[in-house]
């Protein structure tokens, strides 16, 4: 007998505001779009964690996630409108967004208001001068959603 239980799934909050952060410059491969992100807690610090998703479009990216305020991922060259957006299935609930250049896949966020509402998902290998070797992963079960 197989377990049918959906996994529990807990949405990113924002930060509480006395948590320390850190800027973080990214960029697309071909640098059509540059943008600061502000992370809160710094990817170095032991509290933080990155997500790997199983979904059929993380998986398949290698996107590791971590979540910011909207307002923390700052566009400095081109703009999240500019970026091509993928959404799938019939229900979407995020857009993923990409370089039409490069097919860079930089950052997702929610299309629906009960999801994720005001969280960038920032693809954190698009970030420059982090070694993902070193950051502590957590995994999400995206697929069995």
């Amino acid at each position: 007998m197989s377990d049918t239980t959906k996994p529990e799934i807990t949405l990113p909050t924002a930060p509480d505001a006395n948590t320390a952060s850190q800027k973080y410059h990214a960029s697309c491969h071909c640098g059509s779009f540059t943008y600061d992100v502000t992370a809160s807690p710094p990817l170095d610090d032991p509290s933080c964690t990155v997500t790997e998703c199983n979904c059929s479009i993380c998986a398949r990216n290698g996107y590791l996630f971590i979540y910011a305020l909207d307002a923390n991922v700052q566009f400095t060259k081109g703009d999240i409108s500019e970026l091509r957006s993928y959404t799938f299935g019939p229900n979407p609930r995020v857009a993923h967004y990409f370089c039409g250049t490069c097919g860079a896949s930089c950052v997702a966020r929610s299309i629906d208001p009960d999801f994720f509402a005001g969280m960038t998902c920032v693809n954190v290998r698009m970030f420059e001068g982090v070694d993902i070797k070193t950051l502590k992963t957590k995994f999400a079960d995206g697929k069995s959603l």
